[in-house]
C-alpha cells in the first residue's frame, strides 16, 4: 500500500479517493467512479488524466491549473511522449504503462528537468482507471512540484528518478474466468 510513501498531501488524498472506489485496491474503478468533481478540493488543481490509445501512446484529456502551471505548457491534447526528453523520459513512459498493464497504483519522485539545471521535483500519484468495458485505460493522477534550495545528485537514477514505490497489481480479470 502506497499511503505510507506518499509525502504530498493533494496525491495522499486522491490515493484514499482511489481506494475507496478500488475497494482498497481489490477491484479496478471505471472512469465514472473517478469524476473530477467528486474529487477532494486540494486534488483537482494538481490532477491529471491520460488515457492509453490503440496504438499504446499516452494522451492528455484533463489537466489541473496548478499541474499546468508546474508544466510551464497546457498539456491536454498531447502525447505524452511528445513532451519528455528521449533520454530523461523512457522510465517514466515505462511507469504509465506499466500503472496500465498490471494494472497498479505507482508513486514516484522525480526531478522535474535533465538533473542539474533547475531545483524542481515532484512527486507523480499515477492510478488505473477502466474505461466503460471494464479495461484498464487511463492513467488518472496528479503531481504537485517542489522548489528545492539546491540540487543533488544523490540517488537519482539517469531519468533523473529519485524514488518509485509500485502498489500490488489488482487482478481486475477474476470476475472475467469461466470455470
Amino acid at each position: 500500500m502506497l499511503a505510507g510513501f506518499i509525502r504530498e498531501q493533494p496525491l495522499h488524498d486522491l490515493y484514499v479517493h482511489w481506494q475507496a472506489q478500488s475497494r482498497s485496491g481489490r477491484e479496478l474503478p471505471g472512469r465514472g467512479g473517478m469524476d473530477v468533481l467528486d474529487l477532494p478540493k486540494t486534488v483537482i488543481p494538481h490532477a491529471f488524466i491520460y488515457e492509453r490509445e490503440q496504438d499504446g501512446r499516452f494522451r492528455c484529456r484533463l489537466a489541473g491549473t496548478r499541474f499546468t502551471d508546474d508544466l510551464g505548457y497546457e498539456p491536454t491534447g498531447a502525447y505524452l511522449d511528445t513532451k519528455l526528453h528521449s533520454e530523461l523520459g523512457r522510465r517514466r513512459l515505462a511507469l504509465y504503462a506499466d500503472c496500465i498493464a498490471a494494472p497498479r497504483a505507482i508513486y514516484f519522485r522525480a526531478r522535474m528537468t535533465p538533473i542539474g539545471q533547475e531545483f524542481r521535483e515532484s512527486g507523480r500519484l499515477m492510478l488505473p482507471v477502466a474505461d466503460d468495458s471494464g479495461v484498464a485505460r487511463f492513467v488518472f493522477g496528479g503531481m504537485v512540484v517542489a522548489l528545492l534550495s539546491s540540487t543533488s545528485t544523490v540517488n537519482v537514477d539517469p531519468d533523473g528518478i529519485i524514488e518509485t514505490h509500485l502498489d500490488s497489481p489488482i487482478d481486475h480479470r477474476a470476475d472475467r474466468v469461466c470455470g
